[in-house]
């Protein structure tokens, strides 16, 4: 690998600003779906941008014996390049450049909220997709919801709220993952941990519904976002100084894409309940407090078993070079499953447990962070390539039985105070492992990834991101020649390192 050029550009920055932190155990239910009651304004325009580079230090493959498969040698394994286009491993890029509106329906009806939110930036999203405003990509209309908060039940004599039932419809971040739902607000200070390269990506691009494309490589990510409708409310109870927080949410879903119809008939189901405490009288996305929570989500998608229609189940991983070339698709063989008569449902679920912290226990120290969550998934899954090259992205594994399962472990500190700066400064450490197809003798992948992460504030509303990560992949979990066709591959992957300004240019009034 290249180590001279990271060392040399890895100590320049890491001089020049100290690394960022995690998410803060915060009401994203309330931050998202909700406005301050008695609010006169009836439209904020607030957004956010996000420049950034990035310099990966994976090796080309080599090594690589069994026939065809040593075409691959002196090609880049695709998880050594960078998303969305997978072909070069150096580059500037705008990660992320959102516009939205949010506000309250003043004086029509103070109990009904509104938010949404564009994306404009270089990233998955605006990666093809039917909304998009470009045929091969452009801006998404990312979040459109509407918060209906009559039945809320409002606040007690303390001022703390009732436990009660909003309803939001449109399209939105659903209960999937702590980190999903923070992670499209700058005001969380997101560190930039390299997302499109962990095991949550792999939570986040679930399989799609047997629409116009079944193939994540060729359609805009979801994001984390599906379009239903959700019941959800927040409680705060006890000590109005310190009070605890019980939070809940349910919803129903089309389980499919951004922009997209439900394609099945086969409704996704989400849940999220949590319990907190909060710690002072801060608020926001931001706030003092503990957490625990724990999700679900569950959904069937109908999927083509037997794509060329002889009577065997395919059962098998779809060829991410050719997709489905010498099968009969009307697109000529590439990702498309066509609707024959051989489709049927296919279970997902997913699963995941977490805690959370942020506060500032010591009065002469800095706030302490700490976040940890377990993930699993089951069922049909959103697979990497088999042997990743840069000439392909993904593939879709039709198992029923495929499992993902990962965890992380993230811990951050302010510093700015013991050195005397006046800007705030954080440090951030965070340990990712992830499971790939667990037990598949043919297909499973471990990873384990270090990243640290630090960031300088020159405002509150402007930051500077620094990112090192190591990553260490492996594929000893198979058996035979795809155990050492796997390993082949992954030792070529390398390190990276990252560069982010954030600004948000106008923020709205967070609780």
């Amino acid at each position: 690998m290249q180590k001279t050029k990271l060392a040399t550009l890895a100590g320049s920055v890491l001089c020049g600003a100290l690394l960022t932190q995690t998410a803060t155990a915060a009401n994203w239910f309330k931050l998202r779906g909700t406005e301050p009651g008695g609010t006169g304004h009836t439209l904020q325009v607030w957004g956010f941008l996000q420049p950034r580079y990035v310099d990966d230090q994976s090796d080309s493959i080599s090594g690589v014996a069994p026939p065809p498969l040593q075409s691959l040698n002196g090609t880049l394994p695709a998880a050594g390049t960078l998303p969305r286009e997978l072909k070069v491993q150096d580059s500037f890029s705008l990660r992320r450049a959102r516009i939205g509106i949010r506000g309250t329906m003043v004086p029509i009806n103070n109990d009904i909220d509104y938010f949404i939110l564009t994306e404009w930036g270089q990233n998955g999203v605006t990666n093809g997709g039917n909304n998009s405003s470009l045929g091969s990509g452009g801006a998404q209309l990312l979040d459109a919801s509407v918060t209906f908060n009559q039945l809320s039940r409002g606040l007690d004599d303390n001022g703390l709220n009732n436990l009660g039932a909003r309803v939001r419809i449109g399209q939105f971040l659903f209960s999937q993952t702590s980190e999903s739902l923070s992670h499209s607000t700058p005001g969380r200070r997101v560190h930039m941990f390299f997302p499109e390269i962990t095991r949550i990506n792999a939570l986040r691009r679930r399989t799609f519904d047997n629409g116009d494309s079944n193939f994540p490589g060729n359609r805009a990510v979801n994001a984390a976002r599906d379009t239903g409708i959700e019941i959800f409310d927040f409680a705060e109870f006890g000590n109005s100084d310190k009070p605890y927080e019980f939070t809940y949410s349910y919803a129903l879903g089309n389980g499919d894409t951004i922009g997209e119809f439900n394609q099945d008939d086969n409704l996704r189901k989400h849940a999220w309940l949590s319990f907190a405490q909060l710690l002072d009288n801060t608020r926001g996305p931001r706030r003092h407090d503990w957490m625990v929570y724990a999700w679900w989500q569950d959904g069937d998608i109908s999927f083509n078993d037997d794509v060329n229609n002889d009577g065997v189940s395919d059962n098998k991983q779809i060829n991410p070079v050719g997709g489905f070339l010498n099968n009969s698709t009307p697109d000529g063989g590439f990702g498309k499953l066509v609707k024959n008569g051989n489709e049927r449902d296919y279970n997902q679920t997913y699963t995941g447990v977490g805690f959370e912290y942020f506060d500032k226990p010591f009065p002469n120290l800095g706030q302490i962070r700490f976040n940890a969550e377990y993930q699993n998934m089951d069922g049909v899954t959103f697979d990497g390539a088999n042997s990743p090259s840069a000439d392909f992205v993904s593939g879709i594994r039709t198992a029923v039985d495929g499992q993902n399962e990962g965890f992380y472990v993230d811990v951050g500190y302010d510093i700015n105070q013991h050195l005397g700066w006046k800007q705030r400064t954080t440090l951030n450490l965070r340990y990712d492992e992830f499971d790939r197809n667990k037990d598949d003798p043919a297909r499973a992948v471990h990873g384990t990834h270090w990243t640290l992460t630090g960031e300088y504030f020159f405002h509150k509303k402007a930051r500077l991101t620094v990112s090192y990560q190591t990553r260490d992949w492996d594929a000893d979990d198979r058996t035979g020649v795809p155990k050492a066709v796997g390993n082949a591959i992954l030792d070529d992957v390398g390190d990276r390192i990252g560069i982010e300004v954030t600004f948000i240019f106008k923020n709205v009034l967070l609780r």
